[in-house]
């Protein structure tokens, strides 16, 4: 298994500098399951399902490799599942990503356009913090549907191939009872799986 989080974690990673309270949307309104295309430099472009429930705020991020993340944005908590070895991992480096993700500010938005992915219309808008610029393409209801830009984490550009609208059944989001707990500390995961 080589190096399968990492896209996951940029991903999220590079999510971050787009959101801002005084922004357009950028969690969804309402439920949704968003398949998305990441690529990052000097990685084959990899394949993940974004399932959200609006209600709740709790996102759950599938990879093909099995792994899965699964994010609590009001209590700014996430777990990485890992079926393979019947553990879930507390990661602090994805809950603080969580806590970015549902707490940004200080961004500022610029519309430069429009877009059209996966079927849906979105805004498209330059986006700036104290981290660069990027660009994301946002549809009314907080979609995400294209995002391209770079921070600390690493650059990810991010497309959404399928948007499917309804709700997410509550156990999606909840780890299996059976699985071992891990606890790794602060920078750990992303170390282990540069070593990878």
């Amino acid at each position: 298994m080589k190096r399968p989080l990492l896209p996951a974690l940029a991903m999220l990673a590079a999510l971050t500098p787009a959101l801002a309270a005084a922004a357009p949307a950028f969690l969804p309104t309402r439920d949704v399951s968003v398949d998305y295309s990441v690529a990052s430099p000097g990685q084959p472009p990899q394949t993940y399902r974004l399932s959200y429930a609006a209600a709740s705020q709790q996102a759950r991020l599938d990879s093909v490799t099995g792994l899965y993340v699964l994010a609590n944005l009001p209590q700014g908590q996430a777990q990485v599942v890992v079926p393979a070895l019947h553990a879930i991992v507390q990661a602090p480096d994805f809950s603080s990503l969580t806590t970015q993700l549902y707490q940004a500010d200080n961004a500022s938005f610029t519309p430069i356009g429009t877009g059209h992915y996966a079927g849906l219309d979105c805004r498209d808008y330059k986006v700036t913090d104290k981290n660069g610029t990027a660009r994301a393409c946002i549809t009314p209801d907080g979609v995400i549907l294209h995002f391209a830009g770079q921070n600390a984490h690493g650059g990810a550009d991010i497309t959404a191939t399928s948007v499917s609208y309804g709700p997410v059944a509550a156990d999606e989001f909840t780890p299996p009872a059976n699985f071992m707990p891990l606890n790794l500390p602060p920078g750990a995961l992303a170390a282990l799986l540069r070593q990878q």
